[in-house]
């Protein structure tokens, strides 16, 4: 073992004269009864170290400085060295007005290179099971669809010559986001005007009232499978996440840092190691499968999570229009029943409800947002938060003038009850 270095600067008021001189700092830290400094070697219970001290005086002040150098040549006494240490830091601290600065620690790199593998290898197991996940449950990435050139043009994909994916650029702490941040997958407006228009119990649905409530994509899909609240993993995750901060910036850590990375580790690798054992157990339906994208896709970028806000509600506005607007009843059924968003913007040109060129940059958008969803290393321009704003404007102008228009019948028209937008 090479010999561990330590060295600690501590700064002392010696207006009064306390401890002004080398001898008397060696005195100082002689009041230890089991420390004894003779020349360049200081002995603690009975094991022996290296020890020089620097004096100086700090200009324009009645302070002094003393640079402490310490080195363990032993790696059998190493623990004792440990012991030594704080007992130092400890007679320092109560005589210096400041914290004693630590200016270099071996045994603190040394914890460092040890606990460096041990969370690249945790961190590299949560990337794994997420990769996993999404491509073989959900298909992230896999549409590379043809779409019409200015479609293509306003979205650009991320160059990645190692061929990494959008997982290997995200935060420690951003990856526990894809499995434990929570979501809803309901309509909250729409389920609010439910309860205010109901008269009894019997009119609420509680199956739909359940998906108001914001729910992790861990709970949802592992937690049946893995012996493990989402609560377990994310406080263990979000700590490990700050130890994986000392170690990365290069702070000292000390044994019960390090004896903390190790367990929580091992505690957070045997539920993932079980997570991925486990993974080809999970089902998903197509809903279940465009739900987990569109929550993704928001996670990762603020800019698809402005697109998609937009894009949800363009959805309920066409719904609406076309509720209002349209009266074949073949129509309506087939907007009850949640049929895609293009054949509601087809139907709506057809009876001339909205515009072509209204209608041609809603199928943009719409592609848009599908890029975005399926490839997240997607990046959108500018423009297209401009047009989808624009659109969603110009609905809402659509809407208001059918809602000014008289009814000819002079009868109030009890039309199905409009459906949540469905995500195509």
């Amino acid at each position: 073992m090479e010999n561990l270095k330590v060295e600690y600067l501590t700064i002392i008021n010696s207006k009064e004269g306390f401890c002004n001189t080398t001898s008397s700092f060696n005195n100082l830290i002689q009041s230890y009864g089991n420390v004894d400094i003779k020349n360049k070697y200081i002995i603690f219970d009975g094991a022996r170290f290296d020890y020089d001290v620097q004096r100086g005086e700090i200009q324009n002040n009645s302070h002094l400085f003393y640079h402490v150098r310490l080195g363990c040549p032993s790696d059998r006494d190493v623990s004792t060295f440990l012991s030594l240490l704080k007992s130092i830091r400890t007679i320092l601290a109560k005589v210096s007005e400041k914290p004693v600065e630590v200016l270099w620690d071996d045994v603190s790199s040394s914890l460092s290179y040890a606990a460096y593998p041990v969370i690249h290898e945790i961190e590299n197991m949560m990337r794994k099971l997420i990769t996993k996940f999404m491509l073989t449950k959900i298909g992230l990435g896999w549409t590379k669809e043809a779409v019409p050139k200015e479609v293509s043009e306003s979205i650009r994909t991320k160059k990645n010559s190692a061929g990494n994916n959008y997982l290997f650029e995200t935060d420690f702490i951003q990856l526990s986001d894809f499995l434990f941040r929570p979501y809803s997958t309901a309509n909250s407006s729409k389920l609010l005007d439910k309860l205010r228009s109901a008269l009894s119990a019997s009119d609420v649905n509680i199956e739909e009232l359940k998906e108001l409530v914001p729910t992790s994509n861990w709970e949802r899909y592992f937690q049946p499978i893995v012996s493990c609240k989402s609560e377990y993993l994310q406080t263990r995750w979000a700590r490990l996440y700050d130890l994986r901060c000392l170690v990365a910036h290069n702070n000292f850590i000390g044994h019960e840092d390090f004896d903390n990375i190790l367990k929580i580790s091992g505690e957070v690798k045997e539920k993932l190691s079980e997570a991925l054992s486990k993974l080809d157990s999970i089902h998903m339906s197509a809903e279940q499968k465009e739900e987990v994208a569109e929550n993704i896709a928001t996670t990762v970028n603020r800019t698809h999570a402005e697109l998609i806000g937009i894009w949800i509600s363009i959805q309920q506005l066409l719904i609406e229009i076309a509720m209002n607007a349209l009266d074949h009843v073949q129509t309506r059924d087939l907007i009850k029943n949640k049929t895609s968003t293009r054949m509601i913007i087809d139907k709506l040109v057809n009876q001339s409800v909205i515009t072509v060129g209204l209608a041609q940059e809603l199928i943009k958008l719409q592609l848009s947002r599908d890029i975005i969803v399926h490839n997240v290393d997607a990046e959108l321009s500018d423009s297209v938060l401009l047009t989808a704003d624009a659109a969603k404007h110009e609905l809402i102008d659509v809407l208001e003038t059918l809602d000014d228009a008289p009814n000819p019948t002079g009868v109030e028209e009890t039309g199905p009850e409009t459906p949540e937008p469905t995500a195509a």
